[in-house]
């Protein structure tokens, strides 16, 4: 097997395709158990496989030492992948409008763009999309399975621990010379991904993806009011 991966070509189709099979397969089994006393198990398996998941896989990343540029779980899908899990398990509002709104917005890019470079020759490669996965997995069983339905709380709710997060970040970043969320300002030779570098130079450039992920929020929240008016149209009707 190959260990370099190369965005766009077959086997990054082929790998989405069979991501989405994966996250669709864990929905529709816990959509056929929902309201048996089967589904709260399948539930809890699940937050507990990825809780496992996420810390063997930052152990295992860290095994050789800790490079503080890339290693901390501080990128929003590291800390997804410990929001899902906890979401699934308490039920929190908060954790639940994080997840969601984290998980179509950000997570999801990661299928669409991926920074991997390790083909399925490395561990990497399975432990990248596996993390990934795991996170969309959580996202897709609260809203299929336990029915959450976001509304403008949730969206201010998400917005708030982003906006905490971009505060938070950017610090750690000027300290450490680091990128985490794509907001820093790296040294000359550390790469940037291309649509990052695309949106201009730093700082401008972190106002353009905040903006983005507004806007992305917005989209992602906009089909839920749409369907509560039409219910609330519908429950009016003679």
């Amino acid at each position: 097997m190959s260990d370099v991966f190369v965005p766009y070509g077959g086997l990054h189709l082929a790998v989405v395709a069979v991501c989405a099979v994966l996250i669709a397969t864990i929905a529709f089994v816990g959509r056929r158990l929902h309201g048996s006393t089967a589904e709260p198990h399948v539930r809890k398996a699940l937050a507990a496989f990825a809780l496992c998941f996420w810390i063997a896989y930052n152990v295992w990343w860290n095994w050789g030492g800790i490079d503080l540029f890339i290693s901390l779980p501080l990128q929003p899908c590291d800390l997804a992948g410990l929001v899902a899990p906890l979401t699934l398990l308490s039920q929190r509002r908060w954790l639940r409008a994080t997840l969601y709104f984290w998980a179509f917005a950000f997570t999801v890019q990661a299928f669409i763009q991926p920074t991997l470079t390790a083909g399925p020759g490395l561990l990497t490669f399975w432990a990248f999309w596996t993390a990934h996965v795991l996170v969309m997995a959580c996202a897709a069983y609260d809203v299929t399975v336990l029915g959450f339905r976001p509304g403008w709380g949730d969206f201010n709710r998400a917005v708030v621990v982003s906006v905490v997060y971009l505060l938070l970040i950017l610090p750690v970043n000027g300290w450490l010379g680091s990128n985490y969320g794509f907001v820093g300002n790296p040294p000359p030779g550390r790469k940037i991904p291309p649509l990052v570098e695309a949106f201009g130079p730093w700082p401008e450039r972190v106002a353009v993806m905040a903006g983005l992920a507004f806007l992305g929020f917005l989209l992602l929240l906009a089909p839920w009011l749409w369907t509560a008016r039409q219910r609330q149209t519908a429950a009016r009707r003679p």
